[in-house]
C-alpha cells in the first residue's frame, strides 16, 4: 500500500481518470441492467400468452366430461405457459443479484453481512487531503448539524433508524448510542468506507469485475427468455385458432392443439439453445478447439427449458395417440396425424441430440 504523499502527481492524476472512466462504464452497464428491468419484449408478449389465447384454450379444455386427452393437453397447456412465467422469474432473479450485493462489516465485536445495493457510498480518499485538512474533516464529519443530514435530530426518526439497524446484530450497540454512531452504522450499510487513492482504484476494478460477469448473465438468459416467451406466444395463438370461440372442443381440435404442442416442446428447446450456439460458433471463429461453454450459469435457464419441454411432448405425443386410437378419424387426418408425431419425433431427437452433444464437448 502506497503512503501517504508517496504517490507523484502525474500518478494522481492517472487515476483520478481511471475512477471517471470507470464511473462512465458503470453508468452504461446500469443502463443496460435498466433496459432489461424495463422487460421490453417480455412484459409486452407475457399478457398475450397467459391472457385470451391460454385461457380460451383452458376453458375449452374444461368444459364437459374431462377424458384422457383433454387432461393431457391441459398438462400441455399448463406446462407451456409455466415455462413463460418460469423463465421470466430466473431473469428477475439475475437482475435482483445484479443491483444487489453482500456486504461484510468487520468491527470490534466480531462480524456482520448485510445487503446493499451493489453501487457503493463514496467518500473522499484519505491520502487526498493533508494531516491537517484530514483532522478538520473528521470534525466536520461527526458534527451535529452535519449528522442531522443523516440522522434528523428527533426521537421519530432515531426509533426508526434504530429498529432498521437492530435487524443487524453487532453493527452497533443501541445501548447509549449517539446520533454520530447511527450515522456511521448507515455509512456502513452502503458499504461507504474512506480508503486511499490505491485502495479505491482497487475496489473499483473489483467491482468493474463483478458487475460485467453478472451482466453477461442477465443478457444471455434475457434473449434466451425472449426467445421462448415469442414461440410460446405462437404456440397459444395457434391453439386459439382450432378453439375459435367455440365452448367446447372436438377431438380434430384436440388433435390440433396436440399437434402444436408436438411441434412446440422439441422447437422451444431448439430456440431456447441458439444463443449458445451463436457464442460457440462466434469462439470458433476466433480459433477456439474446445468451445463448449462450460458455465452452468450460462445454461440454467436451458436446463429447466429442457425437463418442462420434455414433459410437454410426453403429455402431447399420449393425447395424440389417445385420440388417434380411441376417436374416429379420416383416412387423411390419421396420415397427417402420423406425419406430425413423426416430424416431432424428428424435432425432439435433434434438440437432444445437440443437447448431449454440448454436454459431452463440457465434459471433454
Amino acid at each position: 500500500m502506497a503512503d501517504e504523499g508517496s504517490l507523484t502527481p502525474d500518478e494522481r492524476a492517472a487515476m483520478r481518470a481511471f475512477l471517471q472512466r470507470c464511473d462512465v462504464r458503470l453508468s452504461t452497464m446500469h443502463r443496460v441492467a435498466t433496459a432489461l428491468l424495463s422487460g421490453a419484449g417480455i412484459l409486452v408478449l407475457l399478457p398475450a400468452v397467459e391472457r385470451d389465447a391460454v385461457l380460451q384454450v383452458l376453458r375449452s379444455l374444461l368444459v364437459g366430461a374431462l377424458t384422457w386427452s383433454r387432461a393431457l393437453l391441459v398438462l400441455a397447456v399448463v406446462l407451456s405457459l409455466g415455462l413463460a412465467l418460469a423463465v421470466l422469474w430466473l431473469v428477475i432473479i439475475e437482475l435482483t443479484r445484479f443491483y444487489f450485493h453482500a456486504n461484510h462489516v468487520v468491527h470490534e465485536g466480531g462480524e456482520v453481512f448485510t445487503p446493499r445495493f451493489t453501487l457503493t457510498g463514496l467518500r473522499l480518499p484519505t491520502d487526498e487531503l493533508t494531516p491537517e485538512v484530514n483532522r478538520a474533516y473528521d470534525a466536520i464529519h461527526v458534527d451535529d448539524r452535519t449528522v442531522r443530514l443523516l440522522v434528523p435530530g428527533n426521537a421519530r426518526a432515531r426509533a426508526r433508524i434504530d429498529r432498521q439497524l437492530a435487524a443487524y446484530p453487532g453493527l452497533i450497540d443501541p445501548v447509549g448510542a449517539r446520533d454520530s454512531d447511527r450515522a456511521e452504522a448507515m455509512f456502513e450499510l452502503a458499504a461507504s468506507t474512506r480508503r486511499t487513492l490505491v485502495e479505491e482504484c482497487a475496489k473499483v476494478e473489483y467491482g468493474m469485475v463483478r458487475h460485467m460477469l453478472r451482466l453477461q448473465v442477465i443478457v444471455l438468459r434475457y434473449v434466451k427468455a425472449l426467445l421462448v416467451i415469442v414461440l410460446t406466444a405462437i404456440a397459444a395463438f395457434t391453439s386459439a385458432a382450432a378453439v375459435n370461440g367455440q365452448t367446447t372442443v372436438s377431438a380434430a381440435d384436440q388433435r390440433w392443439i396436440a399437434a402444436t404442442f408436438l411441434i412446440w416442446a422439441p422447437a422451444v428447446l431448439i430456440v431456447v439453445s441458439s444463443p449458445i450456439r451463436w457464442l460457440e460458433s462466434l469462439l470458433r471463429s476466433e480459433g477456439a478447439v474446445q468451445s463448449g461453454i462450460r458455465d452452468p450459469e450460462l445454461t440454467k435457464l436451458e436446463d429447466v427449458t429442457a425437463k418442462v419441454s420434455f414433459v410437454t411432448w410426453l403429455a402431447s405425443v399420449a393425447a395424440m395417440v389417445t385420440l388417434l386410437v380411441r376417436h374416429p378419424i379420416s383416412a387423411q387426418g390419421r396420415i397427417a396425424t402420423i406425419v406430425v408425431i413423426v416430424g416431432s419425433a424428428g424435432l425432439a431427437a435433434l434438440a437432444f441430440a445437440q443437447r448431449w452433444q454440448r454436454r459431452g464437448r463440457w465434459s471433454a
